[in-house]
């Protein structure tokens, strides 16, 4: 039997960190993998995902090259080709995740399609071989979540793990759901040239953004000729290529080649074993303290497996909280509040820190102050990407709160009121720092400065 300082389980991205920066920091470590080494982001979520979206951006922009005086003949899509290149964008960055990498750094990697299986607090199994340590990390992420819908086995549901296997562009695809796997994807495959419809059980697709983002953003999807049919029941799959489905009481059937399950996400517990360890779990994931700490104290959690923050830089974020805390207990607490995030659509959204709605449940309306800029300075000029606006939440000491973004690049711009928002750096010192001419960014600094102006 091997005993280590720490055994990381999952190699993900938090995994990853978690491995890398214990063994760093002196501690003897293993890691175990069920599936390959990088999890969800390099294989199925967020290397993939970008890396379409930037196919489909630059076919799209093929079609706007007549408005800047370049006549070009509209290229040809070829999907195969597209997901293939896709596929050696992900096996690119693979190269430097694999098993060997970890090892020649000093970390034991364990690759089994078992996992790794709790025989009591303080030992795992994995494959034929047992392994016992003083800390564990658990980061083994999420899956997508697919609903018991009547008839469901007539069909060759796809979701974002199964999604890259596709060869053959969808005539027709409909999102059951309308979050953010579905309109990225949804989008990169109608500016293919796809028929892409969501159904989405809520009043708007895309909840989870302020109401004024999402609005802009699904006009934009609109016009790639997305559908989106909302306040939708699914009821059954009547066969492969129909769905029915209810609004307002009525019963109606959709048609279409391929149907993608994009309905939320479910914490990967199953088969840990946890109760040989008595680790405490929900349905939605491990429960842990503001340390990270499971209800076994020397066993930590991370990533999508405990949190509803399910983002890469979630579970990389709390990796490094997870070893400070092992190496200083209890001395660094899990704050999200200045969590930054992005939708990689056309045009992205951007969002950190308290929406509009929060701040005022939280501090009142009266104590806040709301202040947006639209995205039609200079550089979206020159680029021709006008639209969108950045929404800056202010308190009354004219610290920023909060921040909503949509627009060219939104998801940089979205940084700079991070660190605003981190370091509580007043409005006149941000509008006192000199940002470069002209870029994208320089619409942060005009949201100070005209914020500025309109106060007594």
């Amino acid at each position: 039997m091997v005993e280590y300082d720490l055994i990381v389980i999952g190699a993900g991205s938090g995994g990853l960190v978690a491995a890398t920066t214990g063994h760093r920091k002196g501690l003897k470590t293993a890691l175990i993998e069920k599936n390959k080494i990088g999890g969800e982001c390099t294989h199925y979520g967020c290397v993939p995902s970008k890396a379409l979206l930037n196919a489909a951006k630059a076919y799209k922009s093929i079609s706007k090259m007549k408005d800047l005086g370049i006549d070009i003949q509209q290229p040809q899509v070829d999907f195969k080709k597209i997901m293939e290149q896709v596929d050696k964008v992900v096996q690119g960055i693979y190269a430097h995740e694999t098993p060997d990498v970890f090892e020649k750094m000093g970390i034991d990697v364990y690759v089994n399609t078992s996992g790794a299986m709790f025989l009591d607090q303080n030992t795992v199994s994995v494959g034929d071989k047992t392994l016992k340590a003083k800390n564990f990390i658990i980061c083994t992420g999420s899956s997508p979540r697919i609903l018991p819908i009547e008839g469901i086995e007539k069909v060759q549901l796809l979701h974002n793990e199964n999604f890259w296997e596709l060869r053959k562009q969808p005539k027709k695809i409909v999102f059951i759901g309308g979050g953010v796997i579905s309109v990225e994807l949804g989008q990169a495959l109608a500016q293919l040239g796809s028929e892409v419809v969501f159904i989405e059980r809520n009043e708007r697709i895309l909840k989870v953004t302020d109401p004024e983002i999402g609005a802009h953003l699904t006009k934009a999807l609109e016009k790639d000729g997305i559908q989106s049919i909302l306040n939708a029941n699914i009821k059954a799959f009547k066969n492969k290529n129909t769905l029915i489905y209810e609004v307002d009481g009525v019963q109606k059937n959709i048609q279409a080649d391929y149907f993608f399950s994009a309905a939320g996400r479910s914490a990967n517990v199953k088969g840990l074993d946890l109760e040989n360890a008595n680790i405490a779990y929900l349905p939605h994931g491990i429960s842990t303290n503001k340390y990270l700490q499971t209800s076994v104290p020397h066993i930590y959690a991370c990533g999508d497996v405990t949190t509803r923050f399910k983002f890469t830089h979630t579970a990389s974020h709390q990796a490094n909280i997870a070893i400070h805390n092992i190496l200083k207990p209890q001395s660094k607490e899990d704050d999200l509040s200045v969590l930054p995030w992005a939708i990689f659509t056309t045009p992205q959204i951007g969002h950190v820190g308290l929406n509009e709605a929060e701040a005022i449940a939280k501090i009142g309306k009266s104590n806040i102050r709301v202040f947006t800029v639209n995205a039609s300075i200079d550089r979206f000029i020159t680029d021709r990407n006008t639209g969108g606006f950045l929404k800056v939440i202010f308190d009354t000491d004219h610290l920023v709160i909060g921040a909503e973004a949509v627009g060219a690049h939104a998801g940089e711009w979205i940084q700079i009121l991070t660190i605003a928002i981190k370091n509580r750096i007043p409005a006149t010192k941000m509008a006192d720092t000199i940002f470069a001419y002209p870029t994208y960014t320089e619409i942060v600094k005009k949201a100070f400065t005209r914020y500025l102006r309109t106060l007594p």
